[in-house]
């Protein structure tokens, strides 16, 4: 179905102001009126470029013109990013590959590894994780705090910051309100000429206890921007045309948990609630997502930690629920380097560190605060752990025998023992973005030569994967069924949502009526089209209490 702008949108499609600041609840259609926005900058772009172009045609005269025009819509996270494309299909048409979608980092990835050999930033330059970080013994790298500083430090020369005037005629920001100060001045260096547009939702902000932002004073900073305008967008929900949920959301973001919408939504079967008493909850979690599949339903489950998130995967995975772990890019990008890791090791390819590599990985799936978690340990050193030592040689003898005689190695075969290597050496945790990247791995053996297998291009193709995922760059991967903690939920929507709460979780040293946390409520609750579950424990914690106790 084609896209056709309405009322406010039209306005925002329309302007012409410098920087437009445009505002709306969850489901408002931002994201997508901001595309028709830049589909109508383009039309219009490419009209005075054929001007230019006939006229200099008409007067005789050689004239050189300049590239047609781009857009560039920044982003938070790697799954928002691909569902902006994913929306942008049907508004930006034959336009598409001139609208670049990327992530903060994934852009200033993007300017280094464009500019950054020149510069001070010799190639290859590798991404450095934080589980890196803590395991030691990285090869040289930026972590993912410097990126932005140093493409900010290139888009100070001249040459750098003339390439992306030209390249740009307009940028778009997707929840600028979530902008801390060094990202608001990375996004201001970037194509300063070009008009900006800036999407937000002050009651969307659910990371300024980590972040360290305040969302009004970052809306009122960008209104101070010399010819900036404001565009409301009516609170009408596209997700959500009914407007059960949004008003019910809206009710739970004020705290006020007796309005009738709240009852209106429980009445309806829109939102309900189902207790768990001696388990974690997975099986709960699971009848609900079977049943939803069954009726077409996409769905997206949350919990409120990382560790709970794979915890829950193991447990979908166990039960043969195919799905998909969002945000743990870093889990996902170090499965790709210990599987190629484990690839030279077969190989014997010198300095495969492979149990350096499988210690970082289980460092990033499990992500526990500031000190190396023991397994990450044991790989490092086995012999404090017999089973552990001996399973390791298994694996070893396995890589090996998967080699055959001549240069290129048995593909199926080692790509067999790559798949199940993780689970063979007996680590539980993490296995779907294991499996996940044992098949981007998969394809990398298959692009690297039928008659003679090309290490260096498989390592280098890997690798690249590998920095892509760690800074959001790339195509995320999609499936029906998607986990993600609390925090990834924003830019998402499915049919159904589930909310897997734990016992009396940690939220914060907020109490009533918890500011910052009811707004977690608000995102949660708005991200189904259909129905919305939440799956809670005998203690719930206080920030959902109410809301659970009304729902009931």
């Amino acid at each position: 179905m084609t896209y056709e702008a309405k009322g406010r949108q039209r306005d925002v499609v329309d302007s012409t102001a410098p920087v437009l600041v445009v505002l709306g609840g969850a489901g408002t259609g931002k994201t997508t009126t901001a595309v028709a926005a830049a589909r109508r900058h383009l039309e219009d772009a490419d009209e005075r470029l054929a001007l230019r172009r006939r006229t200099a045609h008409q007067s005789g005269r050689r004239t050189r013109l300049p590239a047609s025009e781009r857009v560039l819509f920044l982003s938070f996270s790697r799954t928002a990013v691909a569902q902006i494309i994913d929306r942008s299909s049907n508004v930006i048409g034959t336009l598409a590959p001139r609208l670049e979608v990327a992530t903060f980092h994934g852009f200033a990835w993007r300017i280094i590894n464009s500019f950054g050999p020149h510069h001070g930033y010799p190639q290859p330059l590798a991404v450095l994780s934080e589980a890196q970080r803590l395991v030691g013994g990285a090869q040289p790298g930026l972590t993912y705090n410097q990126l932005v500083p140093a493409a900010m430090e290139l888009l100070g020369l001249e040459k750098v910051r003339d390439h992306y005037n030209d390249r740009y005629g307009l940028v778009i920001c997707d929840e600028f309100q979530d902008t801390d100060d060094g990202e608001w001045q990375f996004l201001q260096q970037i194509a300063p000429a070009a008009p900006r547009i800036l999407l937000g939702d002050a009651n969307q902000c659910i990371y300024a206890g980590f972040k360290h932002i305040d969302a009004d004073a970052r809306i009122a900073t960008a209104m101070r921007l010399p010819g900036a305008d404001k565009i409301m967008l009516p609170p009408l929900s596209y997700r959500d045309p009914s407007g059960t949920l949004p008003t019910a959301a809206e009710a739970a973001l004020r705290r006020d948990f007796t309005h009738d919408a709240i009852r209106m939504a429980a009445a309806a079967g829109r939102i309900s609630v189902t207790d768990y008493v001696d388990s974690q909850g997975h099986a709960e979690v699971i009848d609900i997502a079977r049943r939803a599949r069954k009726g077409g339903h996409t769905v997206s489950i949350f919990t409120h930690t990382n560790v709970a998130t794979s915890g829950l995967s193991d447990a979908l995975l166990a039960d043969g629920l195919l799905h998909e772990q969002v945000g743990l890019t870093e889990a996902y990008g170090e499965a790709l380097a210990a599987q190629l890791a484990l690839v030279k090791f077969a190989l014997a390819i010198p300095d495969s560190r492979a149990r350096r590599a499988l210690a970082v990985y289980v460092q990033a799936t499990e992500r526990k605060g500031p000190r190396v978690v023991p397994l990450a340990q044991q790989m490092l050193d086995p012999t404090t752990n017999p089973p552990l030592r001996n399973a390791l040689k298994r694996l070893a003898q396995d890589l090996r025998a998967s080699v055959g005689e001549g240069a290129r190695p048995d593909v199926m075969r080692l790509a067999e023992v790559v798949t199940n290597a993780y689970s063979t050496v007996g680590a539980g945790r993490g296995q779907e973005t294991w499996i996940q990247a044992a098949r981007r791995t998969r394809v990398a053996f298959r692009r690297s030569g039928e008659d003679f297998f090309d290490a260096a291009a498989f390592e280098q193709e890997l690798l690249q994967a590998r920095d892509e995922a760690l800074v959001g760059a790339g195509t995320a991967r999609r499936a029906s069924i998607q986990v993600m903690n609390l925090h990834q939920t924003k830019g998402r929507e499915a049919d159904t949502t589930i909310l897997l709460l734990g016992n009396n979780e940690f939220h914060g040293s907020e109490g009533e009526p918890y500011p910052t946390g009811s707004k977690l409520l608000y995102v949660v609750m708005t991200r189904a089209r259909q129905r919305a579950h939440l799956v809670v424990p005998n203690l719930v914690h206080g920030l959902w209490r109410p809301l659970v106790a009304a729902l009931r």
